[in-house]
């Protein structure tokens, strides 16, 4: 039983940095939407958390979970706008945009909120389960 539930607060505690970590990416991205000139140079790419479940194979003392495996940037097209008056404007006058797409990003990061949440609640309700089991030891 113990077992169990020490399982359960580690699967949900890497739910939670995966799930924080996506909510960072997720407001990087809304606030980079209208940066055109990067450091490496273009506009912005989205990015994108990369995360993979451990896999279970039944031995005592093996990690569960999931992790973030990396950041990637989103190779969809980026937007154009005529716009030959804009500093970044290239010969034709067209601007490339980044291609985050707002409404998206703020669906995901309600995903993301949800997910930790829940995650949130999974910890919550093994600790009361842990605590009544000690409280029933006690008696």
């Amino acid at each position: 039983m113990v077992t169990n539930a020490l399982s359960a607060l580690d699967i949900s505690r890497t739910g939670l940095q995966v799930q924080r970590m996506q909510m960072d990416i997720i407001a990087n991205n809304i606030a980079n939407a209208a940066t055109t000139r990067t450091p490496e140079g273009g506009a912005f790419r989205r990015q994108l958390v990369i995360a993979a479940g451990h896999r279970f194979t039944g031995r005592v003392g093996e990690p569960l979970g999931v992790e973030v495996t990396g950041v990637v940037n989103d190779p969809s097209p980026l937007r154009t706008v005529y716009d030959p008056w804009h500093p970044d404007a290239n010969e034709q006058g067209y601007v490339e945009y980044p291609n985050v797409d707002i409404p998206v990003e703020m669906v995901n990061l309600m995903l993301a909120s949800r997910a930790y949440e829940a995650n949130v609640s999974v910890i919550q309700s093994t600790k009361q389960i842990m605590r009544s089991a000690l409280d029933l030891l006690r008696d």
